[in-house]
């Protein structure tokens, strides 16, 4: 009872399951846990000592920057035609001092050669005391600046020639508009008399400070703040927060440096100093899928005799999808594989149960169909054909009547026998000729029959009843106020037998094309078309000689239909070489 018990309710799924279990996942927990513990007690003061490393790298990066713009802004003191410019200019301020072509180029020359290769700067700008306003850029930049829009200048007379940092503030000198800038400037004096005779200043870009401190690896999600003395916010520009220390999951540090007076502060996520126990979590993970790749290698060697009746089972599931119904598995255990092979031994016959019903039924519609086709055709046709003897005995006065009846007979001889489904292409090709010198007479000058046929393939058996149905389509539809020229050839492909019927009458368009092909293809494949179309549609002797030959030998045999170059259409028929033995 207890044997029972355990194959119904431990099924292989929760073995495995079990052994999985007790061989990775418990040690990759214990492993795991003691790994996190041992590296989070040492990660602080790591992270901390980083930290700082990081803050201390960027004041001396800051501190080597300013120094690079304090030995720039010292340049306008050495160089004399400068001084002579700016001293020509040292009059009282008045706005659009008028400024000379050579002292624009001369500045600018001079401005030009200070910001070469400085990809941080915004401008470097001269300012004078009459107003005048030089820059490295004549199109951004004003030739003038306004008194009541730079109070940045009051900070430079403070430092009486010493360099100033301003932070973000608003200038209307460029031509853009007014823009917020952080920049760099001094008050310049006269070397011999020290009279103030101008200001010069740099204008960062926006990105400015980030070009300074780019080569520090501060991290995606690090926060990094600088102020001045006063504790004005320098970077970043658009920031009004202030660094938030009492943040538990942020890490943050900050010096000062003592030659800008610049204070530093940064925050690191100690989530993200933390990456170097992720790995050792990753390196620790990817040891235990190791591990379970080993245990899944043991556990295949170790279980031969459940992988057998796998492979039986395979090994006959490819023969019956290959269509050897007959073949069945066999069942040697008693867990779930031997009840899925009693399912697929019990699933295989019932297939092939179902296949030999199928089969025989299609045989028994197919024969249904092809007397229920052949039955259509031969009313159909003697309708037209007695059609065609009423009109011409009208319109004739009896003349020629004789013929007429002749060749009906031949048709009537031809058709009656409803036993003979095969017949020589020869018979073929005559009672279509026939049926074409009735329409002769009927349609005067105006239809015309051209044959051209091999006479080596005259013997060829063909089904019977397909040339008629095409002639006739040409004369119904194809026929217009000009004469019609059917043509009837025969060639050989390979195995197959082409024939086509070829007019020069009205031919279709497009739209009438494919609507054409829609009725010849819609029997046993698309029934919402017979509805659309019905059985008296134009399309319907296509149809019926299609269908047969398609029922008969399948694809790729059956009619095809093509447009010719000028005008007309040409239809085509593809049968098998068919002898009689």
């Amino acid at each position: 009872m207890l044997v029972h018990l355990n194959r119904t309710f431990l099924s292989l799924r929760t073995k495995f399951m079990i052994l999985f279990m007790a061989l990775i996942t418990i040690p990759f927990m214990i492993s795991g846990a003691f790994t996190y513990t041992k590296y989070a007690a040492n990660v602080e003061q790591s992270t901390k000592n980083y930290t700082l490393q990081i803050v201390d790298q960027i004041r001396i990066n800051l501190d080597r920057y300013v120094k690079e713009i304090d030995r720039l802004t010292l340049s306008p003191l050495y160089d004399p035609n400068v001084l002579a410019i700016l001293k020509n200019h040292s009059s009282s301020y008045q706005k659009g001092v008028y400024l000379t072509a050579e002292e624009q180029f001369k500045m600018n020359l001079f401005i030009s050669s200070m910001a070469f290769e400085r990809s941080e700067i915004e401008s470097i700008l001269i300012f004078t005391d009459d107003g005048s306003l030089f820059s490295n850029s004549d199109t951004s930049v004003m030739n003038y600046w306004s008194q009541d829009t730079n109070n940045w200048m009051a900070d430079d007379i403070l430092e009486d020639g010493g360099l100033t940092i301003n932070p973000p503030h608003t200038v209307s000198y460029y031509t853009s508009g007014p823009k917020t800038v952080v920049s760099l400037s001094r008050l310049i004096r006269e070397p011999y008399t020290h009279s103030k005779i101008g200001y010069i200043k740099v204008d960062l870009k926006t990105e400015g400070f980030e070009n300074i401190f780019s080569s520090v690896q501060f991290g995606n999600n690090s926060k990094l703040y600088i102020y001045d003395q006063k504790g004005t916010i320098l970077y970043p520009q658009a920031s009004t927060s202030e660094p938030d220390l009492n943040d538990p999951g942020l890490l943050s540090a900050s010096t000062r440096s003592k030659y800008t007076g610049l204070q530093i502060w940064g925050q690191i996520p100690l989530a993200e100093l933390r990456k170097e126990a992720k790995e050792i979590t990753s390196y620790t993970l990817m040891i235990s899928l190791i591990s379970l790749a080993a245990a899944l290698l043991l556990a295949v060697l170790s279980s031969d005799r459940l992988v057998k009746p796998i492979r039986h089972l395979q090994s006959k599931m490819e023969l019956v999808k290959k269509g050897f119904f007959k073949e069945r598995a066999i069942v040697s255990t008693h867990d779930e594989i031997g009840q899925l092979t009693e399912v697929f031994n019990r699933m295989v016959g019932e297939i092939e149960r179902l296949v030999r019903e199928v089969y025989e039924t299609k045989l028994r519609e197919r024969d249904a169909e092809i007397s229920a086709l052949q039955s259509q055709m031969n009313p159909h046709f003697l309708y037209n054909t007695l059609e065609s003897i009423n009109m011409m005995a009208v319109r004739h006065h009896h003349l020629a009547l004789s013929d007429v009846v002749t060749n009906l007979g031949k048709l009537l001889r031809y058709t009656v026998d409803k036993r003979q489904t095969f017949v020589y292409f020869r018979d073929e090709v005559r009672f279509a000729e026939a049926y074409m010198q009735i329409q002769e007479l009927r349609s005067g000058d105006r239809l015309r029959a051209e044959i051209f046929i091999d006479p080596s393939l005259q013997t060829v058996l063909v089904l019977k009843l397909i040339l008629q149905p095409l002639v006739e389509n040409v004369i119904e539809h194809g026929m217009g106020s000009e004469p019609v020229t059917i043509r009837i050839r025969a060639v050989t492909e390979n195995d197959d037998l082409i024939v086509s019927v070829e007019d020069d009458g009205l031919g279709m368009d497009e739209a009438e094309m494919e609507q054409v092909l829609r009725r010849i293809d819609y029997a046993g494949e698309a029934p919402h078309i017979k509805q659309q179309f019905g059985h008296k549609s134009s399309g319907y002797a296509l149809r019926n000689v299609h269908q047969r030959i398609r029922l008969l030998y399948g694809k790729p045999y059956g009619l095809v239909l093509r447009k010719n170059a000028h005008k007309g259409m040409t239809v085509l028929i593809r049968l098998p070489f068919q002898w009689e033995e």
